[in-house]
């Protein structure tokens, strides 16, 4: 069946689109060029179909054989602080360990409007409809008499009308809207407009029902935006373990709009629990609740309405409340580390995500590249296999263009044409190996700038540590201040003239397209001004969406004829693209040349020795590389010394405007504001010890300290402007490196000591219980023998009780013999003292008588 024709909304689309057909048909190849399934909503591409209705299921395929899907993350060799330069702290406290986000719920962020308010949220409330002014009676007075006997009967519950037709052919627009507000405050009634010939009727009926006049009525959702406060809904996202990009990019399909509709004032960090503001334009809340349920991991609410959108930067700062685990530090040396930092601050290093993650290739390389116009080096390295890649198919691009250096081979294995790696190799394809720079511009502008400025900030982290080191962290003669004490740094991130450049972009786009730019500028040059602490890889940033008009068209052409791809179709676009580009660069340069010299960087003045008592080192600025900042006179041989080394020049300008770089400023030192702490113990190894806005909002109840825990915490709240890392605050407080790879060992150390003192205990238990069993079996041994003993005895005293018994009666019976012939010999006696005595008697008697 022959592709019809592109549809972007649903219906009967069914071509290889973003956001895909309607109702699909067969297969279809992406642009990647793997065959998916079409079937009901025909998902060609990043969007899936449907029948042309919001839709709000999971977007994203969690298929176990899906080629996105991400490997598991390899710590291999990663980039530590002293990589990028971090070396110096200003506090003199001792330090102490502690873990780092050993679980995203350990860091929370909350974004600070530009009036104070920190963004939490605490509903999911849908806001209601505004209530018309007019009551009845008012709007009694501005129908006619007739019209309103008629509306009367409807009102009626037990009327037999079920429809009514008022002429309205001559009326004005007051009273038509008066009948239309009337009949909406009727129940169960629905009002609508219709022509019957050269007449036009406002037909009244009950219900949604087809009824007796043959007019089908459907209802009225149409939406008084300004009666609800704007044209625009803002809300809060509360997002967990995910980009903001991401988050948004899923609502987008859930709602089926591109995700640049979305406007906030920054991207937050992804390993995180983080809350922002998000406005849409004239999207209403309740549909922007259903897709927030679709996401899983993110939540919205606090449903209000503005009359204008959020843009970049329009925040005051960052509001972070962070749990540091298992940490070894004694309560004394903890509130003194947290009194240094409340007083003295720490040093405002660009942190770690500015960089990326993998020790070698991090962006600054790739950034130094492009400035010394090293166009295939830059290539190289960003195309270049790295340890750990999380996704397959990024891996085997890599690992194809590394033996092949076949752009195309490789591009066909990317199932993403978004990712910057897709974008650099159709770029290679089209503009062949002779056109480096033709194949990077294919790479989004604000991706290229990321290169750059991250060698300025290497740069100026090397400068800042070489004063902090040699000079000391107290104002000195030569030191850098902003002349207006009230100079906010909100657009510290971006190097002036590539500011400049922007808004000569700007101006010659649309303003579609002034809305993809603010999007996509958010998504990324806000990645350093969020205070984030973790980036998965600078080259899968959220920095996806291209802002030159000319690569947009290019990858429109790539993408129709990535099924079949000619190469002399691609010449030919090959040779159309350059000459626009020439033509394009040749207008655009002009205008950015005469504005160069109009705009300046916010004024500075050099320290003297009166000046010193005056300012402290929260007040000192240290320049960012380029040819249009003023240098401190001690720092100036610096600069020259490390830009020589990579051959540049702090004059970098470059025949290739595009990455010419005019510098800026940053301050060197920060000092929290709001800032409070806690120690508390815990239990588990992985006990929550924040609550966050979710639980908070179901009513749950906070982690309470545990007297008795094994584990001890720290949880630090603290508010930081823009363009601060946390992380730097939390090093000064450590005083160690604060890099994932060494947070990671320290984590997998602290696991490792558990599992061994674990083992260690139950060795000593194991051994503890043979001892006991041994020790039993003993005493059951010695109690059989006492046992044996005590019968024995018992036996012997039985014996001998038995003879003595015997003896005894022996005795009695000797004794008894003894008692008789006693007895006997006493009676013999006795009879003989008898006889002997009746003898005597007798011879007295005897003798007696005469």
């Amino acid at each position: 069946m022959p592709r019809r024709a592109v549809n972007r909304r649903g219906g009967q689309g069914a071509g290889n689109n973003y956001a895909g057909g309607g109702r699909g048909y067969g297969t279809f190849r992406s642009p990647g060029g793997y065959r998916r399934p079409g079937g009901r909503g025909g998902s060609a591409g990043l969007r899936g179909g449907g029948h042309g209705k919001r839709n709000f299921k999971r977007p994203r395929s969690n298929h176990e054989d899906s080629d996105n899907k991400r490997l598991k993350l390899e710590v291999g060799k990663r980039l530590k602080e002293v990589d990028i330069g971090v070396t110096e702290y200003l506090g003199s406290h001792k330090g102490f360990s502690g873990v780092v986000k050993e679980r995203y719920a350990d860091f929370h962020v909350h974004e600070i409007t530009l009036n104070g308010e920190v963004a939490k949220l605490t509903n999911q409330d849908i806001p209601p409809e505004p209530e018309d002014l007019e009551n009845m009676e008012e709007l009694k007075k501005t129908v006619s008499q007739d019209v309103w006997d008629q509306l009367e009967m409807l009102m009626e519950a037990d009327s037999l009308v079920s429809s009514i037709e008022i002429n309205v052919t001559n009326m004005d627009k007051a009273e038509r809207r008066a009948i239309h507000i009337i009949a909406k405050k009727i129940p169960n009634v629905n009002s609508q407009t219709v022509e019957q010939g050269k007449e036009k009727l406002i037909v009244v009926a009950r219900a949604n029902k087809q009824n007796l006049t043959g007019h089908k009525f459907r209802r009225d959702q149409r939406v008084d935006w300004a009666r609800r406060g704007g044209n625009y809904c803002h809300f809060l996202l509360h997002k967990v373990n995910m980009d903001t990009m991401d988050a948004l990019n899923q609502m987008a399909l859930c709602l089926r709009m591109k995700s640049n509709m979305f406007n906030y004032a920054g991207t937050k960090d992804r390993r995180a629990r983080t809350t922002q503001w998000v406005s849409l334009k004239r999207v209403s809340p309740s549909h922007i609740l259903d897709a927030g349920k679709a996401v899983r991991g993110a939540y919205v609410g606090n449903f209000k309405f503005g009359e204008e959108p959020l843009r970049l930067g329009m925040l005051s700062g960052n509001r972070f409340r962070i749990a540091l685990r298992n940490v070894t530090g004694t309560d004394e040396d903890i509130e003194k580390a947290m009194t240094s930092l409340r007083d003295r601050g720490f040093i405002n290093y660009y942190g770690l995500q500015r960089f990326g993650t993998v020790a070698a290739i991090p962006t600054h390389e790739i950034g130094k590249a492009l400035l010394q116009s090293k166009w295939h080096e830059a290539i190289e390295l960003i195309l270049k296999p790295r340890a750990g890649e999380q996704h397959r198919d990024l891996a085997k691009a890599r690992e194809i263009y590394q033996k092949t250096k076949d752009p195309l081979a490789a591009y066909q294995h990317i199932g993403r044409p978004d990712k910057i790696e897709a974008k650099l190799l159709r770029g290679l394809h089209l503009c062949g190996d002779r056109n480096p720079q033709g194949a990077l511009d294919w790479i989004p502008r604000n991706t290229r700038l990321m290169y750059i400025h991250a060698y300025q900030s290497f740069v100026w982290n090397n400068m800042v540590s070489k004063r902090i080191k040699d000079l000391g962290s107290k104002p000195i003669v030569g030191d850098l201040v902003y002349e207006n004490p009230n100079f906010k740094e909100e657009m510290e991130g971006l190097d002036y003239l590539q500011q400049d450049n922007e808004d000569d972009d700007d101006q010659s786009k649309n303003k579609g397209k002034e809305q993809q730019e603010s999007s996509a500028k958010i998504g990324d040059e806000q990645k350093e001004q969020n205070n984030t602490t973790e980036n998965d890889s600078a080259l899968d940033d959220k920095m996806v969406q291209d802002k030159n008009k000319q690569s947009e068209d290019n990858e429109e052409t790539a993408e129709a004829n990535a099924e079949n791809i000619n190469k002399e179709d691609f010449k030919k676009s090959k040779e159309n693209s350059e000459k626009v580009k020439e033509d394009t660069e040749k207008d655009t340069n002009t205008v950015k040349a005469e504005k160069e010299e109009l705009r300046n960087l916010p004024a500075v003045k050099i320290l003297t020795e009166e000046d010193l008592p005056n300012y402290t080192l929260a007040d000192v600025v240290m320049p960012q590389p380029g040819w249009r900042v003023t240098y401190p006179p001690y720092a100036k041989s610096w600069f020259d010394e490390i830009l020589a080394k990579d051959g540049l020049t702090t004059d970098l300008r470059q025949k290739n405007k595009k990455y010419t770089l005019g510098g800026t400023y940053r301050k060197m030192m920060e000092i929290p504001s709001d800032l409070s702490w806690r120690i508390m113990r815990y239990k588990e190894r992985y006990d929550d010890l924040i609550l966050c806005d979710v639980d908070e909002m179901r009513g749950n109840v906070p982690p309470k300290d545990e007297p008795d825990g094994k584990y001890k915490a720290l949880v630090v709240e603290m508010s930081l402007r823009p363009c601060t890392y946390a992380t730097m605050a939390l090093r000064e407080i450590l005083k160690c490196d604060t890099s994932p790879q060494t947070q990671a060992a320290q984590s997998a150390a602290n696991r490792a000591q558990e599992d061994e003192d674990a083992e260690k205990k139950r060795s000593e238990g194991e051994k503890e219980l043979e001892e006991t069993k041994s020790r039993d079996t003993e005493n059951e041994k010695v109690s059989e023998e006492t046992k044996s003993e005590e019968t024995e005895r018992n036996i012997k005293v039985e014996k001998i009780k038995v003879e003595q018994d015997d003896l005894s009666d022996e005795l009695q019976e000797e004794e008894m013999e003894i008692t008789k012939d006693e007895d006997t010999q006493i009676k013999e006696e006795k009879e003989k003292v008898d006889a002997e005595s009746s003898i005597n008697g007798e011879i007295m008697d005897s003798l007696v008588k005469p």
